[in-house]
Order: structure tokens, then C-alpha cells, then sequence
């Protein structure tokens, strides 16, 4: 075996630990060899660095294993690297179990009028879209908008009154078909659409609107790579909303309040908030992640208090990661 191999080997053995997300190798006899093989092999030391920079400048690197309990039925983040499409699961708590989602219902209604309508198609307001539960956009019967910029209440405040516009105007049941097509052509095996909003039945029993934090996950990746101006709006914290004829309709304001800076070592992209009785608080956000390396794509399904579960997961990310 030739000089360069073995280092890289005792690099290898001893990078296990480090790689199995430890923090230390466990044991007084472990800890009495590791430090007496790097006293007299320090080539090893230096190769197990540079071997571990190599990885790090890829994929983000567990420096303490602290559990997190997070206070949500579901919890998912992941880091995906722009440049190279890897991706890494960095916390995990029941990522396939099929919850109701509430709100985040609108992200494959984003998809569906991005792909099956154009930006300047006329969108109008009618009776029975003002009738949805909610009122949230202030649109009025008889408003006309642009598809494009229809999209921005439905997004930031969360408006079921666009999203029904979106929907009668190609039929509430083809809009329904269309959202559970997207969710198939994904691969999104753990969702289903029953309504085009999110809401909880009027009918005790009936079904909802249900996801996983995984398939959520690659619905905000497609939308990210595939649909910037889409996921654009999710980040917007203001905008004024105008009408067909160029008429200034209202400011808005987005709904998800930590789009602002809570402390974190980089900024948010973008996010989506939801919220029934039966799903509870339902959450997606996005960060921009160190040293611009990539993105973390954050879920949150079905929380008491959405935002400070999803403080916690991302303070407990940045804590537990090195990027």
C-alpha cells in the first residue's frame, strides 16, 4: 500500500465519526488511540481536514448532535446545492405522513396557473368567488386583474377569493383535476386535492386537502427552479395590487411574518403560510443558506404555533450545521 493511500485510509477510518454525525468518539480507550495515532501521524490529521473541507464546500456538516423537539406533528428541512443539484436532509420528523396543509393548498395552485394560463389573461372577480369563507385580498365582485398579478393576493395574503377566480374560470372541477395531475407528474404520492383553497369542510367527515412534509418539499424545489416568478411573490413582504385597466386596487402585505430578519445568518426567499382548525398552523420557508452555497427548503405541518416551530427548526439548523 503506497504512502498517499494510507493517509487517505486512517483519513477515511478516522472521519466515520464525523461523518455519522458524532461529536466525539465515543469510549476513553477510543479517545486514547485516535490522539496517540494523530501524535504520531500527523499527515493524518491534515488529510482527514482536507478531506472534510472537500465535503463541507458540498454539503453542510453536523458539528453537534443535539436533539430537537420540535413542537409540530411534521418537521422537514433540507439543503439543496444550486450548483451541483445535491440535496440533504438535515432535520426529519415524520416526513411521509399525510397531514391536511391548509393554505399551502395555493403553492400547486401557483403551479397550475403558471403552467396553464397566461400571465395576461384577464381573471374576473365573480359572485361566487367572493363567497368563499374569508375575505383576505379585499377583492370585489366585478374587479378584474391580470393572471400575473392575480397570483400575488392569492400568495401573500392568502386570498381564497383569487384562488376560486383562478378556478371558475376554467371550472372549479378542471382546476381541482388539473392540481392533482401537477401533484402526480411530480411524483407527489402523498398529497390530494379536494378543494382549490385549503379549507376545512362545511361536512363533519369529509376529506381534506392533504401533503407530507417530503412532498412539499419537492413542490417548493419545482416551483423554485422552474417558476422563479412564481416563487418570487413568496418572498415579496409588500406590493400594491392593480387592476386590468391600471387602477390601484390595495397594498398588500404578506402574511408570513418572519420574511424579516430574525436574527439568522442569511436571508429568507420565500415562504407560505397556512391555517385551519383540523390542519393547524401549516408553514414552508425558505433561506438562502451560508456563504450562498444553495438554499434550505423548511416545513412545518401541523403546529400550534407555526412560526416559533419554525424558529426553533431553523435556530437548531444553524447551530447544529457548519456551511
Amino acid at each position: 500500500m503506497s504512502r498517499n493511500l494510507k493517509l487517505f485510509t486512517g483519513a477515511f477510518l478516522l472521519s466515520i465519526p464525523f461523518w455519522l454525525g458524532w461529536n466525539a468518539v465515543s469510549g476513553s480507550l477510543e479517545e486514547y488511540f485516535l490522539f496517540s495515532e494523530l501524535a504520531k501521524n500527523p499527515q493524518v490529521f491534515t488529510a482527514q481536514v482536507a478531506l472534510e473541507k472537500q465535503v463541507s464546500e458540498v454539503l453542510p456538516l453536523l458539528k453537534k448532535n443535539v436533539p430537537l423537539e420540535l413542537q409540530a406533528r411534521s418537521g422537514l428541512a433540507v439543503f439543496v446545492n444550486q450548483e451541483t443539484g445535491e440535496s440533504k436532509v438535515l432535520f426529519e420528523k415524520d416526513t411521509e405522513k399525510r397531514l391536511g396543509i391548509a393554505s399551502l393548498t395555493k403553492l400547486m395552485g401557483a403551479l397550475v396557473v403558471a403552467r396553464h394560463f397566461t400571465p395576461d389573461q384577464e381573471i374576473p372577480i365573480t359572485r361566487a368567488a367572493v363567497a368563499e369563507e374569508e375575505d383576505f385580498g379585499q377583492l370585489k365582485e366585478g374587479d378584474v386583474f391580470f393572471a400575473k398579478d392575480l397570483l400575488y393576493p392569492m400568495l401573500m395574503e392568502s386570498s381564497n377569493d383569487a384562488s376560486a377566480a383562478f378556478a371558475f374560470k376554467i371550472g372549479m372541477d378542471e382546476y381541482l383535476s388539473l392540481m392533482n395531475l401537477e401533484a402526480s407528474s411530480l411524483g407527489l404520492s402523498n398529497t390530494r386535492f379536494f378543494n382549490h383553497a385549503g379549507l376545512d369542510p362545511d361536512i363533519p367527515g369529509e376529506p381534506v386537502n392533504y401533503s407530507s412534509a417530503r412532498d412539499l418539499f419537492l413542490l417548493t424545489q419545482y416551483l423554485k427552479t422552474f417558476h422563479s416568478s412564481v416563487f418570487d411573490i413568496l418572498g415579496t413582504k409588500e406590493a400594491v395590487l392593480y387592476t386590468a385597466d391600471g387602477r390601484v386596487h390595495h397594498q398588500m402585505s404578506n402574511t408570513n411574518q418572519l420574511l424579516s430578519s430574525n436574527g439568522w445568518p442569511t436571508k429568507v426567499l420565500g415562504g407560505k403560510t397556512g391555517w385551519t382548525p383540523e390542519a393547524k398552523g401549516t408553514l414552508v420557508l425558505v433561506l438562502e443558506s451560508p456563504k450562498g452555497k444553495g438554499y434550505i427548503v423548511n416545513v412545518i405541518l401541523g403546529a400550534n404555533n407555526r412560526f416559533q416551530a419554525m424558529e426553533t427548526m431553523v435556530d437548531w439548523i444553524f447551530e447544529s450545521y457548519t456551511f
